[in-house]
């Protein structure tokens, strides 16, 4: 299978492009409408559309709980935009996998520390990758590697050991290993 991967910023994927340089990397920026756009654009390809290609989502999750620890990588299931009225909320779903990585739900959210009752962890991006793939009818899914717990202040993430582990997690899924 190939593999299309997409982070949300340059920091995020700069682990993964040392260790994997013949990879093809796109930064779609942060948030739903930037990564609605990126995977809406890679929609129109034919060696996405045509070939199989897999779009990866990755980068990096907070966790809302204590059974996810700082360090953890996840593939994402389901995503939902908890900021939204329950009643406009949508689950979206991955449309494949490509890891034996646990399983979470995710809540996609504009601010840190949105309420949830059933996500696992949290990020800016998901929902959209997730409806677009569905709505576009391309293979995707989300690794995430767990950063920091919801509602922490920046300086106290984990960033870059979240970002080192994430790479290794993904050449481990497209390797095999």
């Amino acid at each position: 299978m190939d593999y299309l991967f997409i982070f949300p910023t340059e920091a995020e994927a700069a682990p993964f492009r040392r260790l994997a340089p013949e990879a093809e990397v796109l930064i779609s920026g942060v948030g739903m409408a930037a990564t609605a756009a990126t995977v809406a654009h890679l929609a129109q390809r034919d060696d996405v559309r045509e070939r199989g290609c897999c779009v990866v989502l990755a980068g990096v999750a907070g966790s809302y709980t204590d059974s996810i620890a700082v360090g953890d990588v996840v593939e994402v299931a389901s995503e939902c935009c908890v900021e939204l009225p329950e009643r406009f909320r949508q689950t979206y779903n991955a449309t494949c996998r490509i890891s034996t990585l646990r399983s979470v739900r995710s809540a996609t959210v504009h601010g840190a520390g949105c309420a949830t009752s059933d996500a696992e962890v949290e990020n800016m991006e998901g929902a959209a990758l997730y409806a677009v793939a569905s709505a576009m009818n391309i293979c995707a899914t989300e690794l995430r590697a767990i950063s920091n717990r919801v509602g922490e202040e920046f300086e106290k993430w984990h960033f870059e050991e979240a970002t080192e582990v994430l790479a290794s997690a993904l050449i481990s899924c497209i390797t095999g290993n």
